[in-house]
């Protein structure tokens, strides 16, 4: 659901970008612990760098239920890093390219997310 094919960036230049934005219902279950109860929508550029993909995620929201609490889920701006291989110098927060099949999957990062949002606001 939230993978995205980045061979033809990964073969381009540093800087080369692409856009693309997502605006849809997230079904139940897809996440075992978060139920949406409003669509997900957000955008993300993708920017080729030299050992990876960078993504700027913009405009982030949906209406979440988790931990049987309901929280609007709303974040301005986010960014990760996907790379094209392990660096163990890396922090623990590595998300990779899949070398395989030229992919990145945004499923985890949305999860993160969307719990780290949750948690700052119901402290």
């Amino acid at each position: 659901m939230f993978t995205i094919p980045v061979g033809d960036l990964i073969n381009s230049y540093d800087g080369d970008s692409k856009i693309f934005s997502f605006d849809g219902e997230v079904f139940d279950g897809f996440y075992e612990d978060l139920k949406f109860l409003k669509p997900l929508l957000f955008t993300i550029k993708l920017i080729v760098i030299e050992d990876g993909i960078h993504g700027i995620f913009t405009n982030f929201s949906t209406e979440v239920s988790y931990e049987n609490k309901k929280t609007g889920i709303s974040i301005p701006e986010f960014e990760r890093i996907w790379k094209t291989q392990i660096d163990p110098l890396d922090g623990d927060d590595i998300n990779l390219v899949n070398t395989k099949n030229m992919t990145i999957d945004l499923k985890n990062v949305i999860r993160e997310e969307i719990i780290m949002a949750f948690h700052s606001q119901n402290l």
